[in-house]
Protein backbone atom coordinates (compact mmCIF):
# COMPACT_ATOMS: atom_id res chain seq x y z
CA UNK A 1 0.00 0.00 0.00
CA UNK A 2 1.49 3.31 -1.04
CA UNK A 3 1.57 6.32 1.20
CA UNK A 4 -1.40 8.09 -0.43
CA UNK A 5 -3.68 5.04 -0.10
CA UNK A 6 -2.61 4.67 3.54
CA UNK A 7 -3.68 8.26 4.26
CA UNK A 8 -7.07 7.69 2.63
CA UNK A 9 -7.65 4.49 4.66
CA UNK A 10 -6.67 6.26 7.87
CA UNK A 11 -9.00 9.18 7.15
CA UNK A 12 -11.89 6.80 6.36
CA UNK A 13 -11.33 4.90 9.62
CA UNK A 14 -11.33 8.12 11.63
CA UNK A 15 -14.62 9.19 10.02
CA UNK A 16 -16.22 5.83 10.91
CA UNK A 17 -15.02 6.07 14.51
CA UNK A 18 -16.39 9.61 14.81
CA UNK A 19 -19.78 8.61 13.39
CA UNK A 20 -20.02 5.58 15.67
CA UNK A 21 -19.21 7.78 18.67
CA UNK A 22 -21.89 10.22 17.56
CA UNK A 23 -24.57 7.51 17.37
CA UNK A 24 -23.52 5.95 20.68
CA UNK A 25 -23.62 9.36 22.35
CA UNK A 26 -27.03 9.99 20.84
CA UNK A 27 -28.30 6.68 22.17
CA UNK A 28 -26.98 7.49 25.65
CA UNK A 29 -28.60 10.93 25.56
CA UNK A 30 -31.91 9.46 24.43
CA UNK A 31 -31.79 6.91 27.24
CA UNK A 32 -31.02 9.66 29.75
CA UNK A 33 -33.94 11.71 28.45
CA UNK A 34 -36.18 8.67 28.77
CA UNK A 35 -35.43 8.34 32.49
CA UNK A 36 -38.48 8.22 34.76
CA UNK A 37 -38.62 10.52 37.77
CA UNK A 38 -40.93 12.06 40.37
CA UNK A 39 -40.59 14.90 42.83
CA UNK A 40 -42.61 15.41 46.02
CA UNK A 41 -43.35 18.38 48.28
CA UNK A 42 -43.05 18.40 51.25
CA UNK A 43 -40.46 15.71 52.06
CA UNK A 44 -41.64 15.25 55.65
CA UNK A 45 -44.85 15.76 57.64
CA UNK A 46 -45.44 15.71 61.39
CA UNK A 47 -48.67 15.32 63.38
CA UNK A 48 -49.60 15.01 67.06
CA UNK A 49 -52.75 12.90 67.45
CA UNK A 50 -54.64 11.62 70.43
CA UNK A 51 -56.40 8.23 70.12
CA UNK A 52 -59.47 8.50 67.83
CA UNK A 53 -58.23 11.79 66.37
CA UNK A 54 -57.82 12.44 62.64
CA UNK A 55 -55.44 14.63 60.66
CA UNK A 56 -55.00 15.20 56.93
CA UNK A 57 -52.66 16.95 54.54
CA UNK A 58 -51.63 17.32 50.91
CA UNK A 59 -48.63 16.02 48.98
CA UNK A 60 -47.75 17.59 45.62
CA UNK A 61 -46.51 14.97 43.13
CA UNK A 62 -44.76 16.14 39.94
CA UNK A 63 -43.77 14.02 36.96
CA UNK A 64 -40.32 15.41 36.09
CA UNK A 65 -39.73 12.95 33.24
CA UNK A 66 -40.49 13.51 29.56
CA UNK A 67 -43.17 10.81 29.26
CA UNK A 68 -46.43 9.83 30.99
CA UNK A 69 -46.11 7.60 34.07
CA UNK A 70 -48.42 5.57 36.26
CA UNK A 71 -48.10 6.54 39.94
CA UNK A 72 -48.98 4.12 42.74
CA UNK A 73 -49.13 5.29 46.40
CA UNK A 74 -48.27 3.03 49.34
CA UNK A 75 -47.19 3.19 52.99
CA UNK A 76 -44.43 1.38 54.88
CA UNK A 77 -43.50 1.40 58.57
CA UNK A 78 -39.96 2.01 59.77
CA UNK A 79 -38.00 2.10 63.00
CA UNK A 80 -34.79 4.01 63.79
CA UNK A 81 -31.57 2.11 64.40
CA UNK A 82 -30.04 2.99 67.76
CA UNK A 83 -27.05 5.34 67.72
CA UNK A 84 -27.37 6.20 64.01
CA UNK A 85 -29.61 8.12 61.64
CA UNK A 86 -30.42 5.08 59.53
CA UNK A 87 -33.74 3.25 59.56
CA UNK A 88 -35.05 -0.26 59.01
CA UNK A 89 -38.40 -1.20 57.52
CA UNK A 90 -40.78 -3.13 59.73
CA UNK A 91 -43.15 -5.82 58.51
CA UNK A 92 -46.66 -6.44 59.72
CA UNK A 93 -47.27 -8.07 63.08
CA UNK A 94 -50.47 -10.05 63.68
CA UNK A 95 -53.05 -8.19 65.75
CA UNK A 96 -51.13 -4.91 65.80
CA UNK A 97 -52.08 -1.82 63.80
CA UNK A 98 -49.32 0.50 62.61
CA UNK A 99 -48.92 3.66 60.55
CA UNK A 100 -49.58 1.77 57.31
CA UNK A 101 -53.03 0.90 58.69
CA UNK A 102 -53.72 4.45 59.90
CA UNK A 103 -53.14 6.25 56.57
CA UNK A 104 -55.49 6.41 53.58
CA UNK A 105 -54.94 8.14 50.23
CA UNK A 106 -57.18 10.05 47.86
CA UNK A 107 -56.88 8.93 45.13
CA UNK A 108 -56.26 5.48 46.63
CA UNK A 109 -55.60 3.72 43.31
CA UNK A 110 -52.79 4.23 40.76
CA UNK A 111 -53.19 7.31 38.58
CA UNK A 112 -51.52 8.68 35.45
CA UNK A 113 -49.40 11.84 35.31
CA UNK A 114 -48.62 13.36 31.94
CA UNK A 115 -45.20 14.78 31.10
CA UNK A 116 -44.32 17.55 33.65
CA UNK A 117 -47.81 17.32 35.16
CA UNK A 118 -48.44 17.82 38.90
CA UNK A 119 -51.20 16.48 41.12
CA UNK A 120 -52.15 16.86 44.79
CA UNK A 121 -52.64 13.66 46.76
CA UNK A 122 -54.61 13.96 50.00
CA UNK A 123 -53.63 11.72 52.91
CA UNK A 124 -55.71 11.12 56.03
CA UNK A 125 -54.37 9.71 59.30
CA UNK A 126 -56.81 8.03 61.73
CA UNK A 127 -55.25 7.24 65.10
CA UNK A 128 -57.02 4.18 66.55
CA UNK A 129 -58.61 4.15 69.99
CA UNK A 130 -55.80 1.94 71.33
CA UNK A 131 -52.91 3.90 69.79
CA UNK A 132 -49.94 3.62 72.11
CA UNK A 133 -48.30 6.83 73.42
CA UNK A 134 -44.99 7.71 71.83
CA UNK A 135 -43.58 8.04 68.33
CA UNK A 136 -44.90 6.22 65.27
CA UNK A 137 -43.09 6.44 61.94
CA UNK A 138 -43.84 5.66 58.32
CA UNK A 139 -43.03 6.62 54.74
CA UNK A 140 -45.55 7.59 52.08
CA UNK A 141 -44.12 6.03 48.92
CA UNK A 142 -45.01 7.01 45.36
CA UNK A 143 -43.81 4.60 42.68
CA UNK A 144 -43.65 5.68 39.05
CA UNK A 145 -43.95 3.07 36.30
CA UNK A 146 -43.54 3.56 32.58
CA UNK A 147 -46.82 3.10 30.73
CA UNK A 148 -46.87 0.28 28.21
CA UNK A 149 -46.84 1.70 24.66
CA UNK A 150 -47.86 -1.43 22.78
CA UNK A 151 -49.06 -4.99 23.17
CA UNK A 152 -46.65 -7.33 24.86
CA UNK A 153 -44.63 -4.52 26.48
CA UNK A 154 -44.42 -4.93 30.22
CA UNK A 155 -44.41 -2.07 32.72
CA UNK A 156 -40.95 -1.08 33.86
CA UNK A 157 -40.27 0.25 37.34
CA UNK A 158 -38.72 3.69 37.01
CA UNK A 159 -38.37 5.26 40.43
CA UNK A 160 -39.83 5.56 43.92
CA UNK A 161 -39.85 8.65 46.13
CA UNK A 162 -41.02 8.99 49.71
CA UNK A 163 -42.35 11.42 52.30
CA UNK A 164 -41.39 10.83 55.93
CA UNK A 165 -44.32 10.73 58.37
CA UNK A 166 -43.78 11.42 62.09
CA UNK A 167 -46.76 10.83 64.38
CA UNK A 168 -46.71 11.55 68.11
CA UNK A 169 -49.41 10.13 70.37
CA UNK A 170 -49.46 12.11 73.67
CA UNK A 171 -49.14 10.28 76.95
CA UNK A 172 -46.15 8.78 78.70
CA UNK A 173 -43.74 9.93 76.01
CA UNK A 174 -40.53 11.83 76.56
CA UNK A 175 -38.99 14.60 74.46
CA UNK A 176 -35.37 14.70 75.51
CA UNK A 177 -31.88 14.87 74.05
CA UNK A 178 -28.32 15.93 74.67
CA UNK A 179 -25.40 17.50 72.83
CA UNK A 180 -22.64 14.94 72.50
CA UNK A 181 -20.20 17.31 70.84
CA UNK A 182 -20.05 20.92 69.65
CA UNK A 183 -17.20 21.89 67.33
CA UNK A 184 -15.84 24.93 65.54
CA UNK A 185 -12.52 25.49 63.71
CA UNK A 186 -9.79 26.31 66.23
CA UNK A 187 -8.38 29.07 63.96
CA UNK A 188 -10.07 31.08 61.22
CA UNK A 189 -8.84 33.97 59.11
CA UNK A 190 -12.29 35.45 58.46
CA UNK A 191 -15.94 34.52 58.27
CA UNK A 192 -18.05 32.56 57.69
CA UNK A 193 -17.52 30.20 60.64
CA UNK A 194 -19.02 26.67 60.44
CA UNK A 195 -20.24 24.83 63.53
CA UNK A 196 -20.93 21.09 63.85
CA UNK A 197 -23.31 19.72 66.50
CA UNK A 198 -23.48 16.03 67.35
CA UNK A 199 -26.91 15.50 68.92
CA UNK A 200 -28.47 12.39 70.48
CA UNK A 201 -32.21 11.92 70.92
CA UNK A 202 -32.63 10.19 74.28
CA UNK A 203 -36.42 10.48 74.29
CA UNK A 204 -39.21 8.28 72.95
CA UNK A 205 -40.50 10.52 70.10
CA UNK A 206 -38.90 12.26 67.14
CA UNK A 207 -37.26 15.54 68.06
CA UNK A 208 -36.26 18.56 65.98
CA UNK A 209 -33.52 20.35 67.94
CA UNK A 210 -34.14 24.09 67.98
CA UNK A 211 -31.97 26.65 69.66
CA UNK A 212 -29.42 29.37 69.16
CA UNK A 213 -25.65 29.80 69.12
CA UNK A 214 -24.56 33.04 70.80
CA UNK A 215 -21.07 34.29 69.90
CA UNK A 216 -19.17 36.73 72.14
CA UNK A 217 -15.79 38.41 71.59
CA UNK A 218 -12.84 38.59 73.96
CA UNK A 219 -14.43 41.54 75.78
CA UNK A 220 -17.57 39.52 76.48
CA UNK A 221 -19.69 41.55 74.08
CA UNK A 222 -22.20 39.81 71.82
CA UNK A 223 -20.80 39.51 68.28
CA UNK A 224 -23.56 37.50 66.65
CA UNK A 225 -26.26 34.82 66.82
CA UNK A 226 -26.94 31.73 64.73
CA UNK A 227 -30.28 29.86 64.83
CA UNK A 228 -30.27 26.04 64.92
CA UNK A 229 -33.32 24.17 63.55
CA UNK A 230 -34.82 22.17 60.70
CA UNK A 231 -33.28 18.70 61.14
CA UNK A 232 -35.22 15.84 62.74
CA UNK A 233 -33.51 13.29 65.00
CA UNK A 234 -35.32 9.99 65.62
CA UNK A 235 -35.52 8.29 69.06
CA UNK A 236 -32.23 6.64 70.08
CA UNK A 237 -30.69 8.28 67.00
CA UNK A 238 -27.54 10.36 66.71
CA UNK A 239 -27.15 13.01 64.03
CA UNK A 240 -24.68 15.69 62.99
CA UNK A 241 -26.32 19.10 62.72
CA UNK A 242 -24.70 22.08 61.04
CA UNK A 243 -24.88 25.86 61.46
CA UNK A 244 -22.99 28.77 59.92
CA UNK A 245 -22.12 32.23 61.24
CA UNK A 246 -22.02 34.61 58.29
CA UNK A 247 -19.40 36.93 59.78
CA UNK A 248 -16.94 39.17 57.97
CA UNK A 249 -13.77 40.58 59.52
CA UNK A 250 -12.81 38.79 62.75
CA UNK A 251 -9.92 39.28 65.15
CA UNK A 252 -9.12 37.73 68.52
CA UNK A 253 -10.73 35.07 70.70
CA UNK A 254 -14.40 34.21 70.44
CA UNK A 255 -16.64 31.97 72.50
CA UNK A 256 -19.74 30.30 71.03
CA UNK A 257 -22.44 29.08 73.44
CA UNK A 258 -25.10 26.66 72.13
CA UNK A 259 -28.48 26.16 73.79
CA UNK A 260 -31.04 23.59 72.60
CA UNK A 261 -34.60 24.09 73.87
CA UNK A 262 -37.60 21.77 74.16
CA UNK A 263 -41.05 22.38 72.72
CA UNK A 264 -41.98 24.67 75.64
CA UNK A 265 -38.93 26.90 75.31
CA UNK A 266 -36.97 25.47 78.24
CA UNK A 267 -33.23 24.91 77.86
CA UNK A 268 -32.77 21.17 77.35
CA UNK A 269 -29.01 20.96 76.87
CA UNK A 270 -26.12 23.37 76.37
CA UNK A 271 -22.45 23.37 75.37
CA UNK A 272 -19.80 25.93 74.39
CA UNK A 273 -16.63 26.12 72.32
CA UNK A 274 -13.89 28.71 71.75
CA UNK A 275 -12.09 29.66 68.55
CA UNK A 276 -9.57 32.26 67.43
CA UNK A 277 -9.60 34.61 64.47
CA UNK A 278 -6.28 35.75 63.03
CA UNK A 279 -6.65 37.48 59.63
CA UNK A 280 -3.06 36.80 58.60
CA UNK A 281 -3.32 38.37 55.14
CA UNK A 282 -4.72 41.62 56.51
CA UNK A 283 -2.04 41.72 59.17
CA UNK A 284 0.74 40.93 56.69
CA UNK A 285 -0.61 43.61 54.36
CA UNK A 286 -0.70 46.18 57.18
CA UNK A 287 2.81 45.21 58.33
CA UNK A 288 4.07 45.44 54.75
CA UNK A 289 2.55 48.91 54.41
CA UNK A 290 4.20 50.09 57.65
CA UNK A 291 7.58 48.73 56.55
CA UNK A 292 7.24 50.37 53.15
CA UNK A 293 6.51 53.76 54.74
CA UNK A 294 9.37 53.33 57.22
CA UNK A 295 12.00 52.44 54.62
CA UNK A 296 10.62 55.04 52.22
CA UNK A 297 11.12 57.78 54.79
CA UNK A 298 14.58 56.45 55.62
CA UNK A 299 15.60 56.48 51.96
CA UNK A 300 14.14 59.95 51.51
CA UNK A 301 16.20 61.31 54.43
CA UNK A 302 19.38 59.87 52.93
CA UNK A 303 18.90 61.62 49.60
CA UNK A 304 17.65 64.93 50.89
CA UNK A 305 18.78 66.97 53.85
CA UNK A 306 17.19 70.03 55.34
CA UNK A 307 19.01 72.82 57.16
CA UNK A 308 17.24 75.35 59.26
CA UNK A 309 19.04 78.61 59.96
CA UNK A 310 18.02 80.85 62.81
CA UNK A 311 18.91 84.47 62.29
CA UNK A 312 20.49 86.27 65.22
CA UNK A 313 19.32 89.75 66.07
Amino acid sequence: MNRQNFKKSLLFSLVLISLSGFFVSGEIINKARAAIGLSVTPVKVSHTLKPNQTASGKILITNVSDQPVSVEPSVEDFMPLEGTYTIRYVGRAEGITTVRDWIKFEPSKPFVLKEKESKEVIYTIDAPAKAEPGGHFGILFFKADKIAEGEGEQLKIGTRVGVLVFITVPGSHLQKGKILDFKAPLFVQKGPVDFTINFENTGTVHFEPKGVITIKNILGKKAGEVPVSGQVVLPTGVRDLSARWEAGFLLGRYRAALEIKDGEGNVLTAKSVSFYAFPIWYILGFAGGVLAVFYGLKLFRRKFSFKIKIAKK
